[in-house]
């Protein structure tokens, strides 16, 4: 199937006659190493979210007998080429230079393709062109490689200028740095009259040893040593040597404390604001929210737990006041997921407030609290059964009701996880990791939609319901 559709998977159940089995029910799982790239309802409706392999369990139930099940696996596959990306997009040689080129081809929704990019060149007396990409500069004047893959295609400009050079430097010379340093090289041309010959494309190349150069010779070495950094026109070609030292950043690490759980493993940690507690989902079956001593490093201890009905509390987080928290569920038996409010009127020991289900019963993967000082405090989280993002109003956190909510266009796509780098309340830009902050400076809020890449969203002065299509 092609990634971002549906497909109706339909399953009938045979005797060892090869008759079918009457009266026997279906039902459809995915297997969780695919859980972010889509998803299958209980009567198998696959929607694949982005290019993977999607393995599906089904297990076939009938009264009386041993419920048997089998696995098939779905490729998502990217869909019909739209665009080609090349490198570099132009090209200034010197007759008898020859340049590898290359052409990558991805789908309308960004997905890398595995086809075979076509060249031509428009002007072979001036350009020629391999199959592999490799231009072949032959006399002065210009020409348009094209790539082609499908329906899509792009262009790459070549000039090519007479092979009069005469004298060639590269900088920086010899050069010491450390290993992962970025170091950039240049190259300056002249011709015989001594004038600089601007803009040419050189062939770059090291040796030995482990890195990477890219077509502006940007040149990083992974292993300490000696490197001969290569620009090459043809038959002229510069080098500068490079020594890598050990880049010598480690630094050393100590064991202070350490807090086993057996029973479920455990998701996220957060510390409340006083620096004194701190919170631990569970995950992998697992139904408790554990409150935590931190006070002592060296001995952290289990103070109290929530235990509630589902079987992941991946996310939990603590309002900016220290006063609340809030934690996610997944995966509850009653399909009563949503999100638990908590009071922490004792860090050690929270209880629980409220919680709120309406509209996100399919389980909220991450919350992110959010506090304005004229509005007050809201609280973003995502829904992992629609990829939607609601906003709650938790003025009044013993009563949270949604007052907005925003979805992608692509539908069937879980919106990751949400964190900040704030703790203290205070309105600064948050650090993103995959999921959503709000810059309050300009009312905008950044999403990461796992499969969709970074959406940008305006967020009013104060969230107000919109209706989503």
């Amino acid at each position: 199937m092609t990634a971002g559709d549906t497909l109706r998977l339909r399953a009938e159940a045979r005797d060892a006659q090869g008759n079918v089995i009457p009266n026997v029910t279906f039902r459809y799982r995915l297997g969780g190493s695919a859980r972010f790239e889509g998803r299958v309802d209980s009567l198998g409706l696959v929607t694949s979210g982005s290019t993977a392999i999607l393995p599906v369990t089904v297990t076939a139930t009938l009264p009386g007998a041993k419920p048997t099940f089998e696995v098939i696996e779905i490729r998502a596959l990217a869909g019909p080429a739209a665009r080609i990306d090349v490198s570099p997009r132009t090209a200034k040689l010197v007759a008898g230079q020859r340049l590898r080129v290359t052409g990558r081809a991805f789908s309308v929704a960004g997905d890398k393709r595995s086809d075979r990019v076509m060249w031509k060149s428009s002007n072979p007396a001036v350009a020629t062109v391999s199959a592999a990409g490799v231009i072949g500069a032959v006399k002065s004047g210009s020409a348009i490689v094209t790539a082609s893959a499908g329906s899509a295609s792009n262009k790459i400009a070549v000039s090519v200028v007479s092979g009069s050079l005469t004298s060639l430097a590269l900088t920086p010379g010899n050069v010491d740095a450390r290993t992962g340093d970025v170091l950039r090289f240049a190259v300056a041309a002249k011709d015989a009259t001594g004038k600089a010959i601007a803009g040419l494309t050189p062939t770059w190349s090291f040796s030995p040893g482990q890195g990477a150069i890219d077509g502006d010779g940007a040149f990083v070495g992974y292993e300490p040593g000696e490197y001969t950094v290569t620009a090459s026109f043809g038959a002229r070609s510069v080098e500068s040597t490079v020594t890598l030292a050990e880049r010598d950043v480690r630094r050393p690490l100590s064991l202070v404390g350490r807090l086993p759980r057996s029973r479920f493993s455990t998701e996220e940690v957060w510390l409340h604001q006083d620096g004194k507690h701190a919170y631990l989902g569970s995950g992998g079956g697992g139904d408790v929210l554990y409150a935590l001593d931190i006070s002592n490093p060296a001995q952290p201890v289990v103070t109290d737990s929530i235990v509630s009905n589902t079987r992941r509390v991946n996310d939990v987080m603590t309002f900016p006041d220290g006063k609340f928290l809030v934690f996610t569920r997944e995966g509850a038996s009653d399909r009563k997921n949503g999100i638990v409010i908590c009071s922490l009127e004792d860090p050690a020991h929270p209880k629980v407030i409220a919680e709120f289900t309406e509209g996100v019963t399919g389980g909220v993967h991450s919350t992110f609290v959010y506090k304005q000082d004229k509005f007050g405090t809201f609280i973003f989280l995502t829904n992992d059964g629609t990829g939607a993002l609601h906003i709650l109003d938790v003025n009044d956190p013993y009563h949270p009701k949604e007052v907005a909510r925003w979805k992608t266009e692509a539908q069937g796509r879980e919106i990751g996880h949400l964190n900040t780098a704030d703790m203290d309340g205070k309105e600064k830009n948050a650090a993103m990791t995959w999921g959503v902050v709000v810059n309050p400076k300009d009312g905008l809020a950044y999403v990461n939609d796992n499969n969709n890449g970074l959406w940008i969203i305006k967020i009013e002065p104060k969230p107000t319901i919109k209706v989503v299509p």
